[in-house]
């Protein structure tokens, strides 16, 4: 945990009975379930930011059943494994935060998220070089130049940010959804099928390489497929009764994803 500052005054926290403290005496306790909260009340932009715990607990289920493995193993492909510092960034429930630590074995790694409930269920049987705090992406409590790898699979950041923790020869891993990503379950749900736009090159970055993913869904009926639904941001436009048949039927689609890699560039 050397890497972690204090959200309040960038001070470096250190480890104390109750939690984290830093020189100027901010002192943030360590949960029950083993993470840390550095999120001010002042930075919050409602009382439960993030993604709602329905939403956090159909992500666990449906990529606890290992339908998004594809994806994480090509994350390892491109991954140094000697890595000495990742960030997961919007890591949620920890699917991937805990895929990559197995792959990333001396690695201090760090899951980060706004959603409370979603660090809560991460910290739960966590790897021992892994540490979960709520927290803003826009914020990170993290020092200068600390990571050797930064992941963001369909998070917001700040480019700022993103520049101020990574190392100068680190790398930045960025997941955002192909064009053909749960295509047939979009055709059932919308009118008009629109591209998914393209990833901008975070400012202070260089592109490395973008790499497509995709592979097929086999989704069974039931509990399975409404958790699918229930993880996707396609369940804001879903009716309740094309829920409901679609929970019935099973889902059989296409997942599709790009992986894209850069590196920082002097701004001088």
């Amino acid at each position: 945990m050397k890497e972690l500052i204090c959200p309040l005054c960038s001070q470096f926290l250190i480890v104390n009975e109750q939690g984290l403290a830093c020189a100027n005496r901010h002192q943030f306790d360590r949960a029950k379930e083993g993470y840390f909260n550095l999120l001010p009340v002042h930075h919050k932009n409602s009382r439960e930011p993030g993604d709602a715990k329905q939403q956090l607990a159909a992500r666990r289920a449906f990529l606890t059943a290992g339908y998004f493995a594809p994806l994480l193993n090509e994350l390892k492909k491109i991954i140094d494994p000697n890595s000495g510092s990742l960030l997961d960034i919007g890591c949620g429930e920890g699917y991937f935060t805990r895929g990559l630590a197995e792959h990333c074995k001396h690695a201090d790694i760090y899951g980060i998220d706004i959603a409370k409930a979603g660090i809560r269920l991460a910290a739960k049987n966590r790897p021992s070089q892994t540490t979960y705090v709520v927290a803003s992406s826009h914020l990170l409590p993290l020092a200068d130049t600390s990571m050797d790898v930064i992941v963001r699979i369909y998070a917001p950041s700040k480019d700022e940010e993103l520049f101020r923790v990574l190392k100068p020869d680190g790398k930045l891993f960025i997941v955002t959804p192909g064009d053909r990503h749960l295509i047939e379950l979009r055709k059932r749900i919308y009118k008009e099928i629109k591209p998914h736009p393209q990833p901008k090159v975070p400012h202070g970055f260089k592109d490395l390489s973008h790499i497509e993913v995709s592979f097929p869904l086999s989704v069974p009926a039931g509990e399975l497929t409404n958790a699918l639904l229930e993880m996707t941001p396609f369940a804001w436009k879903l009716s309740s009764d094309l829920q409901v048949k679609l929970a019935g039927e099973g889902l059989v689609d296409l997942a599709h994803f790009q992986i894209s890699t850069y590196e920082k560039v002097s701004l001088d």
